[in-house]
């Protein structure tokens, strides 16, 4: 048992608060700690209720004061707090849990933490402490359904996947190359997966639900956490999360369509050509965009596909609709652009739910481009201007470019010399003339509205230009100067990844 879940379970029975929670070792012992001990086990779970003197906390600690650590470096440490009152019956039931642990099997084990946390989410962060490594849960399409975050993903690949949510086609057609996913039988034994793109270890399980087959278990090995028991663990694990998702998480169990696995599949970015014919005569729009909702406070109120399916085609009548666990692919005709203020109210409000929007297009073949599309300008609308709710690709695709250019290229070179000469006299004196001149730009070179969006005075807009002129020896009404600006301003916004300047405000000059 390792410490995160014994306080899950100690919670359960006496007042806990945790204080961090940093190491993987598996409890073996529970101990008094010796006031003069210098020297600690990382498997012992050492409780004091006098820390006067210590000057280095064990691994591993249940105290009764939170304030005594606060000299005590506590990095790499975990620690959990009880009162005076609590703290002998506490130690007494920790100790029983820790015996009763060693006699009972892992089967036995996480059956009892999926009775406490009674959720798939807790179950799988719980479980990767007992392997040491990472735990992903993706359906048969892929798609991820969950995954640890106390031992979070390290891998690259997986890392990728699970920020977007699903793997890519190519990805896809990687794995199911590999000779071990070739000779995979139906059963529930564990399989390696692992592949020359990572250094990783990486174990695969079938996850059964009543006899079906719902998806796959995967444990992601760190450098050095391999055990020969982790086989068997992570098929025995596999079994208990069939059962939490049929008990806690039945929506798991949707088995998506036909017709939903051949748009899910031009998503991820397969060929048209090699999916199944009957589906390419679907009715689409001649004139078609993509809108990417996606859940960005409390996710555990998203709609679930069905339910999202139906709410939708209410509103855009025609649309088609593919759920993930936290977003919303949404494929509707172009004038479906007018009902988005309509589509992003019918989320829950505690979902605080955004909206990225393609470009129109015309060919459903090319689905994944404007996918991709409706997601980059959410993600970079999200980075630039993160009071908003609805991004188009239109505003930010230029963006998207220089984000793209920015990983072989040093962004910086192609800035005009106008932005590090007014960057450096702001910062000497106080002043906002690279403010001024991007609220210029945006407002079209227009200084009335320039003054109204600074609540500045138009001849104090004006002063400032004219210094921008001075200083920078350019000529704000040359329209060439004027793009080379706007361009200078979006790499700037890529590289530093926020606007700095577009804050409303009064300076000196």
């Amino acid at each position: 048992m390792v410490f995160r879940e014994l306080i899950e379970h100690l919670r359960t029975l006496s007042p806990v608060e945790l204080i961090a929670d940093n190491t993987v070792s598996e409890i073996t012992e529970v101990r008094f700690m010796d006031l003069r001990q210098t020297d600690f086990s990382s498997s012992i779970l050492y409780f004091t209720n006098n820390l006067n003197g210590v000057t280095a906390l064990p691994p591993q600690c249940i105290i009764t004061d939170a304030g005594s650590i606060e000299d005590l470096s506590t990095e790499g440490h975990s620690i959990a707090v009880v009162s005076e009152v609590d703290f002998g019956f506490v130690f007494n039931s920790a100790s029983q849990l820790i015996a009763d642990s060693h006699k009972e099997g892992y089967y036995e084990s996480m059956m009892r933490t999926l009775d406490l946390v009674r959720n798939v989410d807790a179950l799988i962060d719980i479980a990767s402490r007992s392997f040491g490594a990472s735990l992903v849960f993706i359906d048969r399409d892929f798609r991820i359904l969950s995954y640890s975050t106390q031992i979070p993903v390290t891998d690259e690949l997986w890392k990728h996947n699970i920020e977007q949510g699903y793997c890519d086609y190519e990805f896809i057609k990687a794995v199911r190359s590999l000779k071990s996913v070739q000779m995979a039988d139906s059963t529930m034994m564990p399989i390696e997966v692992s592949c020359t793109s990572s250094p990783f270890q990486k174990f695969s399980c079938r996850v059964y639900c009543r006899d079906i087959w719902i998806g796959f278990l995967i444990v992601i090995e760190g450098y050095d956490s391999y055990r020969a028991e982790h086989v068997e663990m992570l098929r025995v694990l596999s079994g208990v999360l069939g059962y939490a998702v049929m008990k806690y998480a039945p929506s798991y169990l949707y088995m998506t369509s036909d017709y939903h696995r051949f748009l899910y599949n031009l998503v991820i970015g397969a060929d048209a050509s090699a999916l199944p014919e009957a589906y390419m005569n679907l009715s689409f729009p001649s004139k078609m965009q993509v809108l990417y909702c996606r859940a960005t406070g409390n996710q555990s109120s998203f709609p679930q596909e069905g339910a999202l399916t139906e709410l939708m085609t209410t509103i855009i009548p025609g649309c088609h609709v593919i759920g993930r666990r936290r977003s919303a692919i949404i494929i509707g005709s172009r004038d479906m652009l007018q009902k988005v203020g309509l589509v992003l109210s019918a989320f829950p409000a505690e979902c605080v739910t955004k909206i990225g929007v393609s470009l129109p297009f015309s060919d459903i073949s090319t689905l994944k481009a404007h996918y991709d599309e409706a997601h980059d300008a959410l993600e970079l609308g999200q980075m630039l201007d993160s009071d908003l709710s609805i991004y188009t690709f239109e505003d930010y695709g230029i963006y998207a470019m220089f984000r793209t250019v920015e990983k072989t290229e040093n962004l910086n070179r192609y800035l005009h010399p106008a932005l590090p000469i007014l960057s450096d006299y702001d910062s000497k004196n106080g002043t906002q003339l690279v403010q001024t001149l991007y609220i210029y730009l945006k407002c079209s070179c227009s200084t009335t509205e320039t003054a109204d969006a600074l609540f500045l005075h138009r001849n104090s807009v004006i002063y400032r230009l004219h210094r921008i002129e001075d200083l920078c020896d350019i000529d704000l009404s040359d329209t060439d100067t004027g793009f080379r600006l706007r361009l200078s301003f979006a790499i700037s916004n890529v590289i530093n990844q926020k606007r700095t300047w577009s804050g409303k405000g009064h300076a000196s000059e």
